[in-house]
């Protein structure tokens, strides 16, 4: 003869109703939540304590916490980026690049070609 989990109360062996390795009697074995009368067939255990299955917890993901692996390998990462960044920056130091050409600068760039040429053919003459 054991105690019971709900009244903790004698429970005798013929109203005894064993769930999760605790005793009850069969009247208290209930819903943790909504109090209704449930049997074996239709009661569900959460950290060894009994609810119907309307309000059977349902259990949340959680976000893994970084391992101290993950996070040097995180640092180690984002390291060799800027190092990649900074080489390619500096290989590209001094050089111009090409942007997509203005009309406004194709004609002044136009004329300055003409002009540069009328000057050319003047000093050959």
């Amino acid at each position: 003869m054991g105690k019971c989990a709900k009244c903790e109360k004698t429970v005798y062996p013929m109203e005894e109703l064993n769930f999760l390795d605790k005793t009850y009697h069969k009247t208290c074995f209930k819903c943790n939540e909504c109090n209704s009368t449930l049997s074996i067939k239709n009661a569900k255990g959460y950290q060894k304590t009994p609810y119907c299955s309307t309000h059977y917890p349902k259990e949340k993901h959680h976000s893994v916490v970084d391992s101290i692996d993950a996070s040097r390998a995180k640092t180690n990462t984002e390291q060799q980026s800027r190092v990649k960044y900074l080489e390619s920056y500096e290989k590209q130091k001094g050089h111009c690049m090409q942007l997509a050409d203005d009309p406004e600068i194709l004609r002044a760039k136009k004329n300055a070609m003409n002009q540069s040429d009328m000057h050319y053919r003047q000093t050959q003459e």
